[in-house]
């Protein structure tokens, strides 16, 4: 288990390169976390901890879309990752914030149940009431599924990297340049995500993608200082926050 208590919460921002002219588009913030030493804590080992700490979920994710507002290039478009299990009686406190960020789009994060599909078009269909842009992350990753009434409604489709490492599987890059096709004709962007090499670049131009990012471009990537203590915060924001499993409530 990891000691919240000792963890301090941070955000990097890594940009999201436009293949006609390697030019920067905007940036995605990810949530970064250290303990006092400076030492990193995996995002995902976090995020593991508080899927079975429901109470502070819902905490958490607004105090990091809070920070990675605050410390964004709001000249530049935003991308944020949103767990739709982390929307609960705070709802519209959530919508409310991410509505006033202009040129935002917010990343459903699916998994692998038939339940992760139903939250994630629930909360599509709120995010659009308050004109918030979406975009459906991590297509073609191992542990996703792909919901075909997700797909139509969102606004970017991001392509995980496990696409790069499925290069000579014929009937993959296949499905990938139909779903890029379907992208184009209803004038969703496309996004390949993990480029590390100049070939993985070109091969995303050869493709048609719209934007790439990854480690390919580490020396523009921005880091916000990490000086909020992850703990008192969220002791500032209040107690008795209750988040069911499975569930969305989106309490107006």
């Amino acid at each position: 288990m990891i000691s919240l208590e000792n963890l301090y919460l941070g955000a990097e921002y890594q940009p999201l390169i436009r293949t006609c002219d390697a030019t920067v588009f905007g940036y995605e913030a990810l949530s970064r976390f250290t303990d006092i030493n400076g030492r990193h804590t995996p995002p995902n080992l976090v995020f593991d901890q508080l899927h079975r700490q429901e109470t502070l979920l819902e905490k958490v994710e607004i105090q990091a879309k809070l920070f990675q507002l605050k410390h964004s290039v709001s000249t530049l478009p935003l991308f944020i990752n949103l767990d739709p299990h982390a929307i609960g009686q705070q709802s519209q406190h959530m919508l409310n914030l991410l509505s006033h960020r202009p040129n935002l789009t917010v990343e459903i994060i699916e998994n692998t149940c038939i339940n992760d599909a139903n939250l994630s078009a629930i909360l599509i269909s709120h995010l659009k009431s308050k004109q918030v842009k979406v975009a459906l992350d991590d297509i073609g990753a191992p542990h996703s599924m792909l919901s075909l009434t997700v797909l139509s409604q969102v606004d970017t489709l991001k392509f995980d990297i496990d696409w790069l490492n499925q290069a000579n599987n014929i009937e993959q890059q296949h499905l990938m340049r139909a779903l890029i096709r379907f992208a184009k004709d209803c004038h969703k962007l496309t996004v390949l995500e993990g480029v590390e090499t100049e070939e993985h670049f070109e091969l995303a131009k050869q493709l048609g993608i719209d934007l790439v990012q990854g480690f390919l471009f580490k020396s523009k990537f921005i880091t916000a200082p990490v000086v909020v203590p992850l703990i008192t915060t969220l002791a500032n924001n209040g107690a008795g926050i209750s988040i069911k499993s499975k569930t969305l409530s989106l309490c107006s």
